[in-house]
């Protein structure tokens, strides 16, 4: 055999061997991403669960939290007062710990309601958050956590629904209600319609009325019931805003699955009995 026929062989070698080798990256990569990015989510539920264990400790040492036999426990046998389901319609006045941040979003959802919220003027006014986390003692970034036992879902809960926070969990839309229930309110969480082979809303379809869903703050867990569903377009800010005398929470995720052009959104009541 020739060198130029051996050569023109092993190249073709080589050749059969990267696209071997491409096509089982492209077969492999959803389930290689799953995994990155369902361990991601894992590690950001327990960096909040961490921080709220440190915060509940140093108020219980200072005095300002009694801790009573029925308080809920975490898996590690911390206790979860956050993980109480609370029905009450209004939000309460005080918290015993970080009492100035749930003060402040108490304040800006009145704002909020008065205003007509004027700066949701966009589909990117709500991308990025008013205030930092750290500035009022917390360490994590997530404020919250967003579950749906009907599709399996648990993410955590980021302020601003940029494309960082909508890779990590999900995003409070920056203008919308802040997560603390009260009447006049309407918080709206954006999640992805499926990331790098993570499901997360890809099956939002399958949410119907009656459906429950809970959401927690680093106080209290809320349940809120599936009312009805709409598709509209990503411009359609009048979809989105609070409605008068009512505690909603509304979900915002991308439609069709693969086109993305519309958003569907899928709008919930507080359950307070």
């Amino acid at each position: 055999m020739s060198k130029k026929k051996k050569k023109n062989k092993r190249l073709a070698i080589i050749l059969l061997i990267l696209v071997f080798l491409i096509g089982l990256g492209l077969f492999l990569y959803p389930f290689i991403s799953k995994i990155i990015i369902s361990k991601q989510v894992e590690e950001n539920i327990q960096e909040y669960k961490d921080d709220l264990t440190r915060i509940i400790e140093e108020a219980e040492e200072n005095g300002d939290l009694e801790l009573g036999d029925d308080v809920p426990r975490d898996e590690d046998g911390n206790p979860a007062p956050y993980e109480k389901v609370r029905y009450e319609k209004e939000a309460e006045e005080k918290q015993p710990y970080l009492n100035e941040l749930y003060q402040y979003m108490r304040r800006r959802n009145k704002e909020l309601y008065e205003s007509g919220q004027a700066q949701l003027n966009s589909d990117s006014a709500y991308k990025y958050p008013e205030f930092d986390l750290i500035d009022y003692g917390v360490k994590t970034q997530s404020i919250g956590l967003l579950q749906i036992e009907k599709l399996d879902l648990k993410l955590p809960l980021f302020l601003g629904a940029n494309d960082a926070n909508l890779t990590a969990g999900c995003g409070h839309l920056t203008y919308t209600s802040y997560p603390i229930g009260d009447v006049n309110t309407n918080c709206v969480i954006a999640v992805h319609r499926g990331l790098g082979g993570s499901d997360f809303l890809r099956h939002v379809d399958k949410l119907a009325s009656g459906d429950i869903i809970k959401l927690q703050n680093y106080w209290y867990t809320m349940e809120y019931r599936v009312v009805s569903t709409k598709i509209v377009d990503p411009d359609a800010v009048d979809s989105i805003l609070i409605q008068p005398g009512k505690d909603t929470l509304t979900l915002y995720t991308c439609h069709p699955y693969g086109i993305n052009n519309q958003r569907y959104l899928v709008y919930c009541e507080r359950v307070t009995s």
